[in-house]
């Protein structure tokens, strides 16, 4: 877990506005690892309800013939906060939130760039 945690360091080091981001099992919803800039924003329990998103997400995908895998990310946007889950595999998402002024294409991008070597931890987490 602490080379998880090592790697999401790093990554909200270079995200605008970040507020969290979580890994997170899509079946039980419980975070691997966080990080979290702000102590009054509850990542964990936020990623645990938005794992039920994703399970959503998963089967409209399904119904519709798209595939239940062939979804990248979901962005979420509130007032003042962009949510943003990537899907790590078939089992785990990436979960980030940053605030409503940061950039969303960069945010996408870095996400992008991390996701490899966040695959790569947690499936020798699940080996």
């Amino acid at each position: 877990m602490h080379e998880l945690k090592t790697i999401l360091e790093e990554f909200s080091s270079r995200i605008d506005q970040f507020i969290a981001c979580d890994v997170v099992n899509i079946t039980t919803g419980m975070t691997l690892a966080n990080v979290s800039a702000d102590p009054n924003f509850d990542a964990s329990l936020a990623s645990a309800v938005y794992a039920e998103v994703v399970k959503a997400n998963r089967r409209a995908l399904d119904l519709l013939g798209v595939g239940a895998d062939s979804c990248e990310d979901i962005l979420i946007t509130t007032d003042n906060v962009l949510l943003l889950m990537r899907m790590l595999g078939s089992d785990h998402y990436l979960g980030l939130a940053i605030g409503q002024k940061g950039t969303l294409g960069m945010a996408r991008a870095i996400m992008r760039k991390f996701e490899a070597g966040l695959l790569a931890v947690v499936s020798e987490l699940h080996a």
